[in-house]
């Protein structure tokens, strides 16, 4: 290994990094398969999440971004669909 090179990785958006772990998730989670597209309209929860599971899902994007929005924390904001979840994260990581 070149120690002169720069490791590159792979920076991904907040949407990308919430659909994979999302994605991770439902795997580990669910029964439902995981669809290989996902708009902001849908539902969080056809994917049949329970709430540990729901937590497990905010604690793998919290080790990507860094935290947890905080509108969810305090429990202002429960998200419903994928939509939601997202700019949760975009709107508290854009302050």
């Amino acid at each position: 290994m070149d120690r002169n090179k720069p490791i590159k990785r792979e920076i991904m958006s907040v949407r990308e990094t919430v659909e994979a772990k999302l994605a991770e998730v439902v795997a580990k989670h669910s029964l439902m398969p995981f669809p290989n597209s996902i708009d902001d309209d849908d539902e969080l929860d056809i994917f049949g999440l329970d709430s540990l599971a729901f937590m497990n899902l905010l604690m793998a994007i919290e080790k990507e971004v860094g935290f947890i929005p905080r509108a969810i924390l305090e429990g202002d904001l429960y998200p419903e669909t994928f939509g939601e979840l997202v700019s949760a994260y975009d709107t508290q990581g854009n302050k």
